[in-house]
C-alpha cells in the first residue's frame, strides 16, 4: 500500500532533479500528458517538452524544503499531495527565495507513479 511518505518522496525526488539539473530523472517521473497552473499561466506539456523547458531561461532552484504535508488517495491508484515549500532560486544571476503552497496529482499506471498535475501558488502576506 502507497503512504503519504510514498509519494512525498516522490515530490522531493522531483525537487532534487531540479536542483541537480538532472532531467533524466524529472521526466521519468512525468506522466505522458501533464499540467501545470501557476502565476505563469497554464502549461500542458509531455515529457520532452518538460525538458525543453526546463533547459531554457537561466532559472534554477538552488534548495528547498516542505512543510505542512498532506497526501489524500481520492482512488488506489490517484493521490494529491500539497504542502508548503520553502525554495531559494537564481534567476539573471541573483539569489531569491520563495515560499509557495503546492499540490501534484500523482496517477499510479502500470504500477508507477507518475506525476500528472502540478499547481502552485505564492505565499501573500496580508490576506
Amino acid at each position: 500500500m502507497t503512504t503519504q511518505q510514498d509519494i512525498m518522496e516522490l515530490e522531493r525526488r522531483f525537487w532534487q532533479a531540479m536542483v541537480d539539473r538532472d532531467i533524466d530523472v524529472a521526466t521519468s517521473l512525468l506522466d505522458r500528458h501533464s499540467v501545470s497552473v501557476s502565476g505563469g499561466g497554464i502549461h500542458h506539456f509531455d515529457p520532452s517538452e518538460y525538458k525543453a523547458m526546463a533547459l531554457a531561461g537561466d532559472g534554477r532552484i538552488t534548495s528547498f524544503s516542505f512543510s505542512d504535508e498532506r497526501v489524500i488517495f481520492p482512488s488506489p491508484d490517484v493521490a494529491i499531495a500539497s504542502y508548503r515549500a520553502e525554495q531559494s532560486f537564481t534567476m539573471k544571476g541573483k539569489r531569491h527565495d520563495m515560499v509557495v503552497y503546492d499540490t501534484t496529482t500523482w496517477v499510479r499506471k502500470d504500477g508507477k507513479w507518475l506525476a500528472s498535475g502540478h499547481t502552485e501558488t505564492p505565499h501573500r502576506s496580508g490576506f
